[in-house]
């Protein structure tokens, strides 16, 4: 029976999350701290001649491309830079409504400290922890079993001056034999050290430059952050270079990768830059002694209340300048765009340079804006939502506080209020909090209620208190008991807890 060939049509949908340029570039903007920001707005200055820092403007004219372009009476009128909450718990005016009536988004005013009159001070918060408690401090957020920890501990204290173990694994499985007692296989200890190489920094744990740069491209490829087509496509030919023709970039033979690889001109330096940002000793901390990593922290928010109960919040701006397109620039892409079809060649050439660092100055100066916006709304809802705290610094006044609240009182998206909050701080009436410190995680118990994490330390710690010093309880031990209690938590809940209490292991606590 002869076959007969069909053809189906099918729809299918399909939802694909891409974000623009602009949003990458915000994304990145929100994670920075003050300090670091600063220093971004210092490089794109430096990187992009269409970007020019302005100096204040004495008249009422407004650069649509400012990004500050607003006086102290601007400031003082709309109190968009600060936020104020009253003793009687009213607010001045809805952010919203003031937005609304201000006018263009280009209006919106420079944040302050005190109306600009007091400069900013680095806050110093005393020795900051070292190198190796940071890496044993990221332990926490794996299940590693008691062995492992060890075998991990071993591996930390290995690393060298660039943060590379370059010794062989047979070596250090024979030391930790020998040394430590530890019956462990070389498997064992690749496993652990795949562990160590997910830690920050990245590329840490690495045991040969070749492999520390792959550790970083695959980070950036397969991190949690979306990431543009292009930029994946650009990744991947920087994987392959280094994985595949490491020694041809060692000696910077760009013909030969042009060849092998199909690639352009363009391309194959795009890939070169790539590839050099990234850090080739990423243990640079270990190499510093002690006394040069003392911690300062730089307050990303003023907050201060008054005895009636009254709230009042500020950006702190930082050394950040004003920035605007350079009207030169703007000048030279008009002269262009009124001749279209008389231009030679080399004039179209400057045409597309000329608009391309227009464009990205526009697009970095709406990015800096919007951050702006983003980080003021995000901390007026915080304020908002944990009012009583922020007033009394109690922290049985603390309510329960998720990013899922805070985002939907700011009207952002939950990833969006994460990132404000993950490097932050706020500086309350004097005292520094990161803003992780406004959040109240509770969990539930047996019976379904809800039980913060004060409670559960506290039923730790009278566990601990209460053990044979002689035969402690393990961190199994302590589950079932609080189990028993009311209170379910994984083992490695337990032992973050723990360890977040400074309850040393069972081991440690046997008499």
């Amino acid at each position: 029976m002869p076959q007969v060939l069909t053809q189906t049509q099918t729809q299918k949908t399909e939802l694909q999350l891409r974000l623009s340029l602009q949003q990458l570039q915000l994304v990145k903007l929100l994670e920075m701290p003050i300090a670091e920001f600063e220093q971004q707005i210092k490089k794109e200055v430096v990187e992009n001649p269409a970007l020019e820092e302005g100096h204040g403007y004495e008249s009422d004219d407004r650069n649509e491309n400012d990004v500050n372009s607003t006086d102290e009476n601007d400031i003082n009128d709309t109190g968009i830079d600060e936020y104020s909450e009253p003793a009687d718990d009213n607010l001045r005016k809805d952010i919203d409504e003031e937005l609304s009536s201000y006018g263009d988004s280009d209006d919106l005013p420079v944040y302050k400290v005190n109306n600009g009159t007091q400069e900013r001070a680095d806050i110093p918060l005393g020795d900051t922890v070292s190198f190796i408690e940071y890496l044993e401090d990221q332990m926490m957020n794996y299940d590693l079993d008691e062995t492992q920890q060890k075998v991990m501990k071993y591996l930390i204290g290995s690393l060298d001056n660039r943060g590379f173990i370059e010794r062989p694994i047979p070596v250090i499985t024979d030391e930790l034999s020998f040394n430590e007692y530890l019956d462990v296989t070389e498997d064992d200890v690749l496993d652990v050290m795949r562990v160590l190489q997910s830690f920050d920094p990245p590329g840490i744990g690495a045991r040969n430059t070749q492999e520390c740069l792959l550790l970083q491209i695959d980070r950036l490829l397969n991190g949690d952050e979306p990431i543009s087509e292009l930029k994946e496509k650009i990744l991947n030919l920087e994987r392959t270079v280094v994985a595949d023709y490491y020694d041809l970039f060692l000696n910077k033979n760009k013909e030969r990768l042009k060849s092998k690889l199909k690639l352009s001109e363009v391309q194959i330096e795009a890939v070169f830059q790539g590839i050099k940002k990234l850090n080739v000793n990423p243990g640079f901390a270990l190499s510093e002694s002690s006394s040069d990593r003392v911690s300062t922290q730089i307050p990303d928010f003023i907050v201060e209340t008054d005895p009636d109960g009254g709230i009042e919040m500020h950006l702190n701006s930082g050394d950040i300048p004003r920035l605007h397109v350079r009207q030169d620039y703007l000048d030279q892409l008009k002269m262009f765009q009124a001749k279209p079809n008389k231009m030679t060649r080399s004039e179209k050439e400057g045409m597309m340079y000329t608009r391309q660092k227009v464009e990205a100055a526009q697009m970095f100066i709406e990015s800096v804006k919007q951050r702006r916006r983003t980080l003021y709304e995000t901390m007026k809802a915080i304020i908002e939502l944990q009012r009583t705290f922020f007033i009394t610094k109690d922290e049985n006044d603390k309510v329960r506080l998720v990013l899922e609240d805070v985002a939907k009182k700011a009207g952002y998206d939950v990833s969006t209020v994460s990132r404000v909050c993950k490097t932050k701080c706020a500086q309350v009436d004097g005292r520094i909090f990161p803003l992780s410190d406004f959040f109240k995680l509770t969990r539930k118990n047996a019976e379904g209620n809800e039980v913060d994490s004060k409670v559960v330390g506290d039923l730790l710690m009278s566990i601990v208190n209460s053990e044979d010093k002689q035969n402690p309880y393990t961190d199994d031990k302590i589950v079932e008991i609080m189990s028993r209690k009311g209170v379910k938590l994984a083992r490695r809940t337990v032992a973050k807890y723990r360890q977040q209490l400074g309850v040393p292991s069972v081991t440690n606590r046997k008499a």
